[in-house]
Order: C-alpha cells, then sequence, then structure tokens
C-alpha cells in the first residue's frame, strides 16, 4: 500500500513537472510573438498607399509644409486640407472609390532611440505601416512614443505623445 501510494506520489510529480514545463514554454512563445518594442522619434513624412491589381500606388504624401498627391483623381479630396488632416472613414471610401481596393498607412520617423528589431539605429528614418487612427495621431512636430512589432516587418501597434 505504501509502495502504490509512493509510485502514484511520483507519478503526480512527473505530470506536474511536465505541465509546469510546457506552461513556462506557451508563456515564452505568447512573449515573443505578442511582445512589441518601445522607440520613439519625430514624424518626417505620411504616406496615403492604394491598393490596384495587386500593385501599390503612392497617393498622397503629407509632408510639414504641404500635400503632395500624387494621383490627379484625388486632387479635389485634399485641396482643402492641411497637413493636420484627419483621415476618416468618409475620407477614406471616397479615395478607396476611385479604383483602389485597399488602402494603406505608412509613417515615415526619423528615431532619437533607433529600432533593433527593424535594424535602425538612432537618428535614422524608416517607413512604418500604421493603422489609419494611429495616422491621424501622428503630428509632425511631436515626439511620438511608439510601440513596434516585433514579427511584422515595420509595423506599428500603438502609438502615444512623448
Amino acid at each position: 500500500m505504501a509502495l502504490r501510494l509512493s509510485r502514484s506520489i511520483r507519478q503526480f510529480g512527473l505530470i506536474a513537472a511536465v505541465v509546469g514545463v510546457v506552461a513556462i514554454l506557451a508563456f515564452a512563445a505568447y512573449v515573443l510573438v505578442f511582445s512589441t518594442i518601445t522607440v520613439s522619434g519625430v514624424v518626417d513624412h505620411k504616406t496615403i498607399v492604394g491598393i490596384r491589381d495587386d500593385c501599390q500606388y503612392t497617393l498622397v504624401v503629407i509632408v510639414p509644409w504641404g500635400i503632395q498627391v500624387q494621383d490627379s483623381a484625388l486632387q479635389s479630396l485634399f485641396s482643402d486640407k492641411d497637413v493636420n488632416l484627419t483621415i476618416d472613414e468618409s475620407l477614406e471610401w471616397d479615395i478607396r472609390s476611385c479604383g483602389y481596393a485597399e488602402i494603406r498607412y505608412l509613417a515615415s520617423v526619423r528615431l532619437s532611440t533607433g529600432d533593433s528589431v527593424n535594424d535602425i539605429e538612432p537618428g535614422g528614418t524608416l517607413a512604418y505601416f500604421v493603422k489609419r487612427d494611429d495616422f491621424n495621431k501622428l503630428g509632425f512636430i511631436d515626439n511620438h512614443t511608439i510601440s513596434v512589432e516585433k514579427f511584422e516587418f515595420a509595423t506599428i501597434r500603438d502609438v502615444d505623445k512623448g
């Protein structure tokens, strides 16, 4: 009886150890996959890109001194806008209605901290993919703190004014 109890305790201990190791490995995988790094910098310029027939087209480039519309069909949409414009759902729909299946947003950020994930030294600039809401948050004068995805090339997860 004591031998059977001792064997049960050892088996339970082995099972607990295996479950513990699996839990630690799962946690480590979660941290690696879903984690970000934080960088900071100032926006150099912002770009709106349209996708048509599996090709990317630069539609609009927004720089601190103005808006450069690359697609003449969009000129009227941006003629009365300034560099602090907000792209809302309505404006995005108007852009898409000019024949673009998808709209993507990029923000080129001059980094003060560098970006080890994308191998950019402090002072370097990288164009990050960014959600529309975060694209709208990014101004030209402010230093921004940016959470960058570790396993998605040049992708911003979140933006905070720094």
